[in-house]
């Protein structure tokens, strides 16, 4: 059975009315349709109002829209109760269907949300690794400052530069293996430096 046609309650008979009305609707008389709007439209918006709220945006849209349907319907219609309650079913059915629609819409967002969560935390996790990083830079600039010039001079060759060991040992005039026993010497003296100043740094 359409939904829209389900009842609950006991349906109360049509009355002579109801048949004259519904033979004029379906004959698209217009006076029948103003007296059909007129008669029932409080009625159906206050059943709106009931079942949404007060001050629910939506309510006299759906009144609008239960006589829509119900013109629509009209010809299945069978007179196995009054005009007024197979009007109010529609109502009442529309009203409950867009209550779904909302929850549905709320859940909807709430997993967009959940399926945007990981992102979120993630660009924020690289924000944040991304400062992290650009603060150790600035440490290590600043500690290659503490450090004697043959350390800088042997850090700026290798890291700024990009000499091989060869190239350094052959700028410098020594064996490439003590260029790199300086460099060990020199980067492990850097080290300790940015994580001193780092610890210190955490601690202010």
């Amino acid at each position: 059975m359409d939904p829209l046609m389900a009842t609950r309650i006991e349906p109360s008979p049509p009355t002579l009315e109801d048949r004259e009305l519904v033979r004029r609707l379906l004959a698209k008389d217009e006076e029948a349709q103003r007296v059909f709007f007129n008669t029932y439209w409080n009625k159906l918006y206050k059943a709106c109002v009931y079942i949404l709220g007060g001050r629910d945006s939506e309510a006299e849209d759906l009144a609008q829209e239960a006589f829509l349907v119900a013109l629509r319907k009209l010809p299945e219609f069978e007179f196995r109760s009054s005009l007024h309650h197979w009007l109010f079913r529609i109502c009442t059915y529309l009203c409950y269907e867009r209550i779904r629609q909302r929850k549905r819409q709320i859940v909807r967002v709430e997993e967009d949300l959940e399926g945007l969560r990981p992102q979120m935390l993630a660009q924020h996790q690289r924000q944040q690794d991304h400062a992290q990083g650009q603060q150790v830079l600035e440490v290590i600039e600043a500690q290659r400052g503490n450090l004697g010039e043959p350390c800088r001079g042997l850090l700026r060759l290798r890291d700024e530069q990009d000499k091989s060991y060869a190239d350094i040992a052959k700028a410098l005039r020594v064996p490439m293996g003590t260029v790199m026993s300086r460099l060990s010497r020199c980067k492990e003296a850097l080290k300790q430096l940015v994580q001193k100043a780092l610890a210190e740094g955490s601690h202010a």
